[in-house]
């Protein structure tokens, strides 16, 4: 948690000594990321690796707050046995903190919501029906204007952590883990 405390604020402080002006502010941002998410179980026995992506929308209030909406699914299908092809589906919802500056934006969001496993391919061999439970996600990225309509995402890193119900145990358990995605905005309109 040190590192990636570490690396989004040094990331943070190279964008804002490397930025002298202020950029323009979007009322709507949509992006689409892939994204590697990193976990352990839930008895922190195995190490997964996720791969996916999410589509998210950002809507604008101010120059510095925003509002996300992000939806993402992450498939591990190497692992097997009780782990075989797990899919994890997160729905997530909270404040974005952005920092504009010329043609570059760090920000820092900090999202809440949920997570789904469905039933057949879960983690608990005893799961038959598809489990709901809290999410959390918290980190920072940067995007990079190509144009007043597109955005890059070279880099977003966040901590996430999943409380998914294990049928076998009773109980919710939690998943640490950590997502990087890249990919691109598209930005419509102007505050």
């Amino acid at each position: 948690m040190k590192r990636c405390n570490v690396l989004i604020g040094a990331l943070l402080a190279a964008a804002m000594i490397g930025s002298a002006e202020e950029g323009s502010t979007p009322k709507l941002e949509v992006g689409l990321n892939y994204s590697v998410v990193h976990a352990t179980s839930r008895d922190d026995t195995r190490q997964l690796n996720s791969n996916g992506g999410s589509g998210y929308l950002v809507y604008n209030l101010n120059h510095t707050l925003g509002l996300v909406a992000d939806l993402g699914g992450y498939r591990n299908g190497t692992v097997h046995g009780p782990f075989s092809d797990s899919t994890t589906f997160t729905y997530l919802f909270g404040p974005r903190f952005n920092w504009r500056r010329s043609r570059v934006t760090p920000y820092v969001q900090f999202l809440f919501g949920g997570a789904r496993l469905p039933g057949d391919t879960t983690m608990d061999a005893l799961a038959s029906s598809d489990r709901n439970g809290f999410a959390m996600a918290t980190g920072g990225g940067i995007d990079i204007a190509v144009t007043n309509h597109i955005t890059i995402k070279p880099i977003q890193i966040e901590y996430v952590m999943t409380q998914i119900p294990s049928f076998a145990i009773d109980r919710n358990a939690a998943q640490n883990g950590l997502r990087y995605s890249a990919g691109v905005v598209f930005r419509f309109g102007e505050k």
